[in-house]
């Protein structure tokens, strides 16, 4: 069991289910209805190994190079709390990264092109000389360009290649592609504004250090909410292939859980922030979950 526990918290379970959900959602998006689902499981299954070892060993990496200051931070990391020594992270993050390309290259040369291009903006996230996280313009820049862009439109092109031979990509992505976006520089303002102490005794420039918790989380909060009215718009407009009746009621319903999550948060208070961060990958998983749902109802 505390095998498990550190396994666990040293995969930051939040990022490894939203691989799983992306994965599972583009997946689908790109089988359906050129062909049947369930003929392509060797492919996602490959898809998604090499994407769960990428993201392995992205937050492994980021663990390795940050312990001093995740003592302070998170503590209750493997590393941080001693649980694991750095020789340990580095054979699981090693094992890891060889696990992600030799399944993208059996997957296909866009998975292989993405998980060398996501492996490289990871490393140069948390190593110097770049190090990316140290300033949040380059955090949001990195964490946005994975999780919004380079996901959701190489992913599914590998899918659509794979399956049909095709490289279209339809005007029905669009919307899921600019509002992971938005979403995504979400994830990299909230993710910081507990962690306003440590990392201001460490020198990295988060916005919640430059700018204060209360700012950082209205902003984020307005960000999404544009995101999620735009989808709501989105579906007035029209999107061919698209069900936009759903694409509207049902991103207007999660708006307003959204909101009425961020109520109960006060951004002075990291349990708040936590709890509500919590809450925030949920409708991460909800969005990649329910979306493809708008072509098949």
């Amino acid at each position: 069991m505390k095998l498990f526990s550190i396994a666990w918290r040293f995969s930051r379970p939040h990022t490894i289910i939203g691989s799983l959900f992306s994965t599972g959602s583009l997946y689908f998006m790109s089988a359906y209805p050129q062909a049947e689902v369930k003929n392509q499981i060797a492919l996602f299954l490959l898809t998604l190994i090499s994407a769960i070892g990428c993201n392995l060993y992205i937050v492994g990496l980021n663990q390795i190079t940050d312990i001093e200051l995740d003592k302070l931070n998170k503590p209750h990391l493997p590393l941080a709390s001693g649980e694991i020594g750095r020789s340990t992270a580095r054979v699981i993050i090693t094992v890891s990264a060889l696990v992600s390309v030799i399944s993208a290259y059996w997957a296909g040369w866009l998975m292989f092109a993405l998980v060398l291009i996501v492996g490289v903006l990871g490393t140069a996230y948390s190593v110097p000389p770049l190090k990316f996280k140290k300033h949040h313009l380059g955090a949001a820049f990195s964490i946005t360009l994975v999780r919004g862009v380079l996901v959701n439109i190489l992913m599914f092109l590998h899918f659509q290649w794979e399956i049909a031979e095709t490289l279209e990509f339809p005007i029905y992505m669009g919307p899921l592609v600019m509002f992971m976006i938005l979403f995504s520089i979400g994830i990299a303002w909230l993710k910081d504004i507990p962690d306003i102490k440590g990392d201001r005794n460490h020198g990295i420039e988060t916005l919640a250090v430059n700018r204060g918790s209360r700012w950082v989380f209205r902003g984020a909060i307005s960000l999404v909410s544009f995101s999620y009215l735009t989808l709501v718009i989105w579906g007035f407009i029209g999107l061919p292939g698209f069900n936009t009746v759903f694409l509207s009621s049902f991103h207007f319903v999660v708006w307003v859980l959204f909101l009425l999550g961020s109520l109960k948060a006060n951004p002075f208070i990291n349990r708040d922030v936590k709890v509500f961060y919590r809450f925030y990958w949920v409708l991460f998983f909800v969005e990649y979950l329910f979306y493809p749902l708008g072509l098949i109802l």
